[in-house]
């Protein structure tokens, strides 16, 4: 099936770029620095899935082995907490903007507030600044 073949690629991809990624900030971090104001943004019911998961039974042992290979603190499921992507902090020269958005990981690409953001900045690198 070459949807399912193009999936594993694109995921298999992303993990090598995660790999790379943290192998290199476990040895120096931040590694690089942005000249420019850089913008986290969080999936707000994502970053909250421990008490979800907590009121589901059926997906308890799933989530107990997640804790043992996630960037989270020791007792989260989530791939990354909150004090994680606060960390990104530490990538930039110019500004840091923390952002929670009330979506989750997969519907994030479409939140208003994302868009607003990523072209407000797109404009102001194209000298379209209001």
């Amino acid at each position: 099936n070459r949807a399912a073949e193009a999936l594993i690629q694109k995921w298999s991809r992303g993990l090598r770029l995660f790999e790379e990624h943290a192998r290199r900030a476990a040895v120096r971090a931040p590694y690089h620095k942005f000249d420019c104001d850089l913008h986290v943004l969080v999936a707000k019911h994502t970053a909250d899935a421990d008490s979800y998961i907590q009121k589901d039974p059926a997906h308890q042992q799933y989530w107990e082995q997640r804790k043992k290979i996630t960037g989270s603190v020791a007792a989260s499921g989530c791939n990354w907490d909150r004090d994680g992507f606060k960390k990104w902090s530490e990538w930039t020269t110019e500004d840091f903007h923390y952002h929670e958005v009330e979506t989750d990981h997969m519907t994030i690409k479409n939140s208003i507030l994302m868009r607003d953001i990523v072209f407000k900045e797109l404009g102001g690198f194209c000298g379209m600044d209001d």
